[in-house]
């Protein structure tokens, strides 16, 4: 059986190396003539780590050692127990760099199993297989799996759903060298204030990873002083070493992303097509848990196809596995979030008290429902 995957990110990449395990073939198109990721940072969580080990992928990692959310004047307000978190869940949470784990994913699967420059256009099935239209050429398998982001080509056809909409906040990201940043090895600060949020740890090398996030009209847009005097516009007042940690940036190496999302669904599938990763569930970047729902898809669809007779039965095992536990945390996502966008102050002091007083076992109870291990299940 010859699976064929539209993507090479995260996901894309993690459920060929679980389709593979499973036996089949698999084919990954990228429109991009090369692999390129940015140096971006990611945590990844329990439930990341145990995904990773399924599919045998080992990448360079920094174990967590503290994460505090703190008022952008630098008040405490909320501690995550890490060493908690370790003994609940088995395994600790690591800071990783996003390329890193792209260059894992792919020594894991193998350069022959992927196609580069093969922008897909559109698919249409028949009874026996699916043929993928590409840019010049088309390819045919017995399965597509679309894995090609929150805009995907393949979702697009498949639930004909309509575009995501805009979240009515901006993202902008950088990395930067860290001698004379006061960020501990390990240790990851989340400040929020009025609409926004700033938050940074450091990556398994040398380099600290920021991203900040403030609510603003869509289009990504930049003052006359580039992204860099946006930011200190935004953020200069906020507790060191927000500010250095801006500067610190090359101007041109700021990226700026307005935020989109999309609403969960009730079936990822159809025929022999199905989704994986934001092409499915797009997430907030709020929980922390996009890379890891990707990877955790890919093992599910892997163990689904592993067992089951046909792709049928393959595709339905993946969504009793997948669908409900990936919309939790897209709306977990996307509450946090609008938590985040709150800007008036009495409701920024509301939101603050409230992180500030949560009790730790409610915490470790909403962790649970995201980072406890998932019963393997059977095709019944």
């Amino acid at each position: 059986m010859k699976a064929l995957i539209a993507g090479a990110g995260i996901g894309g990449l993690a459920t060929a190396i679980a389709l593979r395990q499973a036996g089949l073939v698999v084919e990954v198109l990228e429109r991009s003539q090369e692999l390129r990721e940015s140096g971006a940072g990611l945590m990844i969580w329990p439930n990341g780590t145990r995904a990773l080990q399924a599919l045998g992928v080992a990448v360079r990692r920094l174990v967590v050692e503290r994460i505090s959310f703190r008022s952008w004047r630098g008040h405490e307000l909320m501690e995550i127990p890490m060493d908690i978190i370790s003994e609940r869940y088995g395994s600790d949470v690591a800071f990783v760099s996003r390329a890193d784990l792209q260059a894992a994913l792919t020594s894991t699967l193998g350069e022959d199993a992927l196609s580069l420059g093969a922008d897909v256009q559109s698919f249409e099935e028949t009874e026996d297989h699916v043929e993928v239209r590409l840019r010049h050429d088309s390819v045919a398998g017995d399965l597509l799996v679309g894995a090609d982001g929150i805009r995907s080509v393949v979702r697009r056809e498949l639930l004909r759903d309509g575009d995501p909409f805009y979240l009515g906040s901006t993202i902008w990201r950088g990395v930067v060298h860290s001698p004379g940043i006061p960020i501990d090895r390990g240790q990851g600060i989340n400040w929020v204030g009025p609409g926004s949020e700033f938050l940074a740890f450091h990556l398994p090398d040398d380099r600290i990873y920021w991203a900040a996030v403030t609510k603003e009209p869509r289009g990504e847009m930049s003052g006359p002083g580039g992204h860099k005097q946006d930011l200190l516009d935004r953020f200069g007042r906020w507790q060191d070493p927000v500010s250095a940690l801006i500067a610190a940036n090359d101007h041109a190496a700021i990226l700026r992303n307005d935020m989109y999302d999309r609403p969960p669904v009730n079936h990822w599938s159809r025929g022999r097509v199905t989704l994986v990763g934001d092409a499915a569930h797009p997430m907030t970047p709020n929980q922390g848990q996009g890379a890891c729902q990707a990877l955790e898809d890919a093992v599910a669809l892997g163990r689904g196809f592993a067992h089951a007779a046909n792709v049928a039965d393959a595709f339905k095992f993946y969504e009793r596995q997948r669908l409900g536990r990936a919309n939790r945390v897209v709306k977990a996502s996307r509450q946090a979030t609008r938590g985040v966008q709150i800007d008036a102050p009495i409701l920024c002091a509301i939101r603050d008290t409230a992180a500030r007083i949560l009790p730790r076992t409610l915490m470790l109870r909403m962790l649970d429902k995201t980072l406890s291990a998932v019963p393997a299940g059977d095709l019944d």
